[in-house]
């Protein structure tokens, strides 16, 4: 589970049908995520980041692109 993730939508949009509303994705899709169930692409990495006033590297670790 990422927990700075979540801790993080939880932080700037109080849930996450509210994150999910904000960025266009449904809320099954966020959940996935966070439990480790779906791995976004660089792109989708970026956007959420954006969305959450970021970094990649501190929401999904890894390096600079979020691998």
């Amino acid at each position: 589970m990422n927990r700075n993730l979540k801790a993080e939508i939880i932080k700037k949009y109080g849930s996450q049908f509210e994150f999910a509303h904000a960025i266009g994705w449904h809320e099954s899709i966020i959940s996935r995520v966070i439990r480790g169930h779906h791995v976004l692409d660089d792109a989708a990495k970026q956007k959420w980041a954006d969305a959450l006033g970021a970094g990649v590297k501190e929401l999904f670790g890894g390096n600079d692109n979020g691998s």
